[in-house]
């Protein structure tokens, strides 16, 4: 590699690890932050939402990678611009086209990284992330309940509130609970429960105290009241169950797919590092900043350009998911504009310059 390429490729290369890690942390938070506020943060624990942070974090890399080295270019080869290097670089007879030789040079192995997490790792971490879900929404954490709010079981049709949680003795006091069962509904009150294990696996033996019961018969007339002391209540835990998810399917099995949606997904994670290089390609004239400008005033029209991209490949992603548009052109559509554009740009590069005109 020449010496002008590997000075190029240095000077991109040092923001691309500061960008990527602070757009990387930008994203983890706001993960963290709505898992927090979500209802189902009450039956994950924070060990889950962390690892679930970091899993949405591994599947969004496929974006954040292609956007920092887009933003690292800009920056770069900006900051070449304002100090006059890029000009002095011309006058000694380099092109513009070894300036998006030696970007390519860069993007190459970028891109080869995020087609590796695009076809592997995103569908990899889906899997993860969904079975971690789903094991959440499955196991009752009676002893993890917040006092005062209701705990609510869509599948098993029931709801739980307890005014007062005592964690470490697993016991609930002034209980609540509506079960809805096959032909009736139930609604009990106790001033005390206790969680015990059953004996049967996948089953919570909640042991009331104390309380009274209501079965109401919705099929005729044998409504029933009960008050006891001492009440077993066997509350059976669903099994979790991941079905089909197409983010998490693997790759070979969508390719064998006909559906519309699973075309859509491998044709996102394909055209994932050619994105990658085009956008790196796109930084290129977008970095062209006048003397004196600073090396960010392009920041702006690189953040509207990027936008339209992104905006048109969803676009043209949900378009092949509801099979408006077929396999052909799908959303290559998008990488091919990005390509006649580029190669626009290029040419007229390539007209304007001019050779140092030699003593």
């Amino acid at each position: 590699m020449l010496l002008i390429e590997r000075y190029l490729i240095a000077e991109v290369g040092r923001p691309l690890i500061a960008v990527l890690c602070i757009l990387s942390f930008i994203f983890a938070s706001y993960i963290a932050g709505r898992f927090l506020t979500d209802a189902l943060s009450a039956t994950l624990g924070m060990q889950a939402i962390a690892w679930i942070v970091a899993l949405r974090t591994l599947i969004a890399l496929e974006v954040l990678i292609p956007v920092a080295l887009y933003v690292s270019v800009v920056i770069g080869l900006g900051r070449l611009y304002n100090d006059h290097e890029m000009t002095v670089l011309s006058a000694v007879g380099i092109s513009s086209l070894r300036v998006y030789w030696a970007i390519l040079l860069l993007a190459l192995p970028v891109a080869l990284t995020v087609g590796a997490l695009s076809l592997f790792g995103r569908p990899w971490a889906y899997q993860q992330a969904y079975q971690i879900e789903a094991r959440a929404q499955a196991r009752l954490p009676l002893d993890e309940l917040t006092p005062g709010r209701f705990y609510v079981d869509a599948k098993a049709e029931r709801m739980i509130l307890a005014q007062d949680v005592d964690s470490q003795r697993r016991v609930l006091r002034g209980v609540l609970i509506y079960d809805r069962a096959a032909h009736e509904t139930r609604l009990i009150r106790a001033q005390q429960a206790r969680l015990v294990p059953a004996q049967q696996e996948g089953e919570s033996l909640l042991v009331l105290e104390n309380g009274i019961a209501y079965a109401l018969d919705r099929t005729g007339s044998k409504d029933r009241i009960l008050h006891f002391g001492e009440l077993s209540l066997h509350l059976r835990q669903p099994q979790p169950k991941v079905g089909y998810k197409r983010k998490a399917a693997r790759t070979a099995a969508l390719a064998r797919s006909d559906e519309p949606a699973d075309l859509a997904e491998l044709q996102w994670r394909l055209s994932r590092p050619l994105t990658t290089l085009l956008l790196a390609l796109f930084g290129v004239p977008l970095s062209r900043t006048p003397p004196r400008r600073g090396r960010f005033s392009k920041i702006l029209l690189a953040a509207l350009v990027f936008a339209v991209i992104y905006i048109a490949s969803g676009l043209a992603r949900t378009w092949v998911e509801h099979g408006v548009v077929g396999a052909l052109p799908g959303i290559w559509w998008v990488s091919g504009v990005m390509l006649l554009a580029l190669a626009i740009l290029v040419g007229r590069d390539m007209r304007n310059w001019r050779p140092p005109s030699r003593p």
